[in-house]
């Protein structure tokens, strides 16, 4: 099976450069296959490399300058005969040459064999690297080239074409057509095993980013998988289907399963030794409330080249992508790019599913310094009830407000840091990561997809949730992450008296307060105080205790040193008095 090669796109406001790296190929012209029909790109370098894409234009082609010198053709026949060219148009009779003939008058300029694509091959960079130089067809800026994963996108002939019957049954009028016995036999198996298939995925837990998945630890993944993967127990258990909303009932146990195993599993002790922990001096806490994530100024960098990009039509600019996620952005499965036809109500689930899958990525970065570790896996899991438990967020019934107070729960309960304070920065990492737009989410979502891809017993979080994720994200706009954002920034100043870091405040008001958590936090801490305040008023009683005691041996040694002081004095003056009589 061939592989995607290594690629780039830069482009002027009148030609795109396509850069691909063929390593150790041997290259001739008889061997490379270049094929550009309108918006549509393919290069075979055999036996290794093969590249598709479906540029956002169309480009200069060799129909189209077929189709312009028709024209001009037909231009001129027309000015001979001293007829119109609209009159020669529509006396036509073929309307594909009446459509092309339209579409080359269009333009001002016109297009020669120099505008066709080129081929250049320079084998010292990157060990074999083809440019290929395309002429669009309208002059302007392309957006989103950067984006490589949506020019991976099947054509939309194709799409149409694979939604056709593969076979198309014709019946003349007054004859019916004959079906043999096989063929009747075939059909009522076929049908069978499409009720089985559709009985069986009512009794199974659908998940996934779209639902799509089901049976998948089960059937597929080894034995012990989901233990090790998941905190949610047989994530593939088979239910008993009885009515419409058993899926529904079915979620809701789950979700009531997850909250009762975290109130078990809450620590009131653990959680105290972190209250404080700003003041202790922790240098984990410190270094992940100090650090300036990459989202934070990468984006403001990426905006202000891009709009000089735009504004001169420069493509000389850093790109916001590395060369290392390009690649991954251009070699993702080819199956996830058939993205589904979402309501309103199904994009807000996967926004959610987003916020506290991106929630817990914001702890391992900050805890990590941007440098993941072994355990970085574990964390993400545990942190996001979408991994752990394998949640799906039904709106309007589940919103924002709901996912990061269940977020910041299990912030709480878990991890090595257990602070209220840490819990709310990652809120408003998530708000600031959604208001940066789709290349800010898309960069987590990488990290992350090198992150699952590295580990043992998390991998298949990649094809679940991550991968899909990343496609979906390349085909949505910017303004719907800005507005989430939003949102989640909203959150936080609706929180009243709960400030960014502040360790002092007690958080009792607000969307996100610590009263809302229901972990009983206030009443721990309030205990804590209590306790605090017995022990100081203790070691006060003690302290006034000493110091009485002390003021009585200070002045019984006082008297004694001076009865001996006394004593002193009468021994020196009998001495004196004997040493006199001696004399």
């Amino acid at each position: 099976m061939p592989l995607t090669p290594r690629y780039n796109l830069t482009q002027t406001p009148t030609h795109v450069h396509i850069e691909v790296s063929i390593p150790h190929v041997r290259v001739s012209p008889s061997t490379l296959e270049l094929v550009v029909d309108g918006n549509e790109f393919h290069l075979y370098a055999p036996p290794t490399y093969l590249l598709k894409l479906v540029l956002p234009e169309r480009v200069v082609d060799e129909s189209l300058v077929d189709e312009q010198s028709l024209g001009e053709e037909k231009r001129i026949n027309v000015e001979s005969n001293e007829k119109s060219h609209k009159t020669l148009v529509h006396v036509m009779d073929d309307p594909e040459e009446s459509h092309a003939i339209e579409r080359s008058t269009a333009h001002t300029r016109t297009w020669t064999e120099e505008d066709l694509p080129k081929m250049q091959y320079d084998p010292c960079k990157n060990h074999g690297t083809i440019i290929i130089i395309l002429t669009k067809e309208v002059d302007g800026i392309w957006d989103d080239l950067d984006l490589l994963g949506r020019l991976q996108r099947p054509a939309q002939k194709d799409v149409a074409r694979s939604k056709q019957p593969l076979i198309t049954v014709c019946e003349d009028d007054g004859e019916h057509a004959v079906h043999s016995v096989s063929d009747h036999n075939a059909t009522s198996s076929a049908i069978g095993i499409m009720n089985d298939l559709t009985t069986l995925s009512h009794q199974s837990l659908r998940y996934g980013l779209f639902r799509n998945f089901s049976n998948v630890f089960r059937d597929y993944a080894r034995e012990g998988l989901a233990h090790e993967m998941l905190e949610c127990p047989n994530p593939d258990e088979p239910f008993s289907c009885t009515d419409e909303d058993t899926d529904a009932s079915v979620k809701a146990l789950r979700r009531e399963m997850r909250l009762e195993m975290e109130n078990d599993k809450f620590d009131g002790d653990r959680y105290l030794a972190d209250v404080n922990i700003a003041e202790e001096g922790d240098m984990i806490y410190d270094l992940a409330m100090k650090i300036i994530p990459h989202w934070m100024d990468a984006m403001a960098q990426y905006s202000t080249q891009h709009e000089g990009c735009e504004g001169n039509g420069d493509s000389s600019s850093k790109p916001f992508f590395t060369a290392e996620e390009s690649h991954v952005l251009a070699t993702l499965p080819q199956k996830s790019n058939l993205l589904p036809n979402l309501t309103t109500e199904q994009k807000r689930s996967v926004l959610l599913c987003l916020s506290d899958i991106l929630f817990a990525y914001a702890y391992d970065h900050r805890t990590t310094d941007g440098d993941p570790t072994v355990e970085s896996s574990w964390t993400v899991m545990i942190l996001s009830p979408t991994l752990s438990w394998l949640e799906h967020y039904n709106p309007p019934y589940d919103d924002i407000v709901d996912v990061m107070r269940w977020c910041i729960r299990r912030a709480l309960i878990y991890p090595y840091l257990r602070s209220y304070s840490l819990a709310l920065r990652l809120v408003h990492d998530v708000g600031q990561i959604f208001s940066r737009g789709r290349r800010a989410v898309i960069r987590c979502l990488l990290q992350l997809h090198r992150i699952m891809e590295k580990s043992e017993s998390h991998y298949l979080f990649n094809k679940l949730y991550i991968d899909p994720s990343i496609w979906w994200v390349q085909n949505c706009s910017d303004g719907d992450f800005n507005l989430f954002g939003e949102e989640i920034l909203n959150l936080l100043r609706e929180n009243h008296g709960s400030a960014i870091g502040d360790n002092h405040t007690m958080h009792y008001s607000g969307l996100l307060a610590k009263t809302s958590l229901g972990l009983g936090l206030v009443e721990l801490e309030q205990s804590l105080h209590i306790e605090q305040d017995s022990s100081s008023s203790d070691a006060d009683d003690r302290s006034l205790t000493d110091n009485s005691v002390s003021d009585d041996n200070a002045s019984e040694r006082n008297d004694e040193h001076d009865l001996q002081e006394g004593k002193l004095v009468q021994l020196m003056q009998s001495l004196d008095v004997a040493s006199a009589n001696y004399l």
